[in-house]
C-alpha cells in the first residue's frame, strides 16, 4: 500500500520467515519492509531517530506460550519481571511514535499457575497511560470456536470459562481534536452491499 514498515523481533528464525513471506506477496514496486533482530527492550537504540506513524504489536501473553529458551524472551519471565520489562518496552516504543498518532496492541488475559487471571489487559492499558497515551478504542476480536466447545465441558469441573476473544486496544498520543485533520473519512459504503446480500 506504499507505506514503510519497520519491525523488530528477538527471533532470527521469525525474521527470516517474514523475509521469505515478503518475497511471496510483494511485487518489485512495493516498498520493502525493514526488519531487525534484537531485544525490543533496546528499541530506543535499535530504532534510534525513527519516527513512527503507528505502533502495532501482539506481544507474548505472559507465559502462556514459550517461544524460545532465550532468557531475554518475555515468555520465559515470571509475571512480575515480564510486566516490568513489558512496560519499559511500551514506554520506549511510544517515544518513537509521532504526536497525534495511534498505537494498537492485541492482547488477551491469561491465568497464573493457580488459575487466576493476571489482569494482563489492565496492565497493558496502565503501561500505555504511563507512557502518555490514552485508551481511545477497545475492539473485541472474536476467535473461531475451534476446540473451545470440547474443552468447555472439562473446564466446568474447575468452573473456568473458556476464552474465545482477544482485546484490540487502541491508544492515542496527542490531541484528539486533531484526529479529523490527520485522518480522512473512511468510506465504508461497500458494507451496505455486503449486509444486503446476507
Amino acid at each position: 500500500m506504499g507505506y514503510e514498515y519497520f519491525g523488530n523481533d528477538l527471533s532470527e528464525e521469525q525474521i527470516l520467515a517474514n523475509i521469505e513471506n515478503a518475497k511471496e506477496v510483494l511485487n518489485d514496486e512495493h516498498i520493502k519492509p525493514v526488519w531487525t533482530i534484537g531485544d525490543s527492550l533496546n528499541i530506543d537504540v535499535i530504532a534510534k531517530d525513527y519516527k513512527a506513524d503507528i505502533i502495532f504489536s501482539c506481544p507474548p501473553y505472559a507465559d502462556l506460550e514459550k517461544y524460545s529458551d532465550d532468557e531475554r524472551d518475555l515468555s520465559n519471565m515470571d509475571y512480575s519481571n515480564f510486566i516490568l520489562t513489558y512496560k519499559d518496552i511500551i514506554y520506549k516504543s511510544c517515544q518513537l511514535l509521532k504526536e497525534n498518532r495511534f498505537a494498537v496492541f492485541v492482547v488477551g488475559d491469561v491465568r497464573d499457575k493457580n488459575g487466576f487471571y493476571y489482569n494482563f489487559v489492565s496492565d497493558t492499558i496502565q503501561s500505555f497511560l504511563n507512557a502518555g497515551l490514552n485508551l481511545y478504542n477497545e475492539i473485541i476480536l472474536v476467535n473461531t470456536i475451534g476446540s473451545l466447545a470440547i474443552r468447555a465441558g472439562r473446564n466446568m469441573v474447575t468452573r473456568k470459562v473458556g476464552k474465545q476473544h482477544q482485546n484490540v486496544l487502541v491508544f492515542y498520543k496527542g490531541d484528539p481534536k486533531i484526529i479529523k485533520e490527520n485522518y480522512p473519512i473512511i468510506d465504508v459504503s461497500y458494507l451496505d452491499d455486503i449486509i444486503e446480500n446476507e
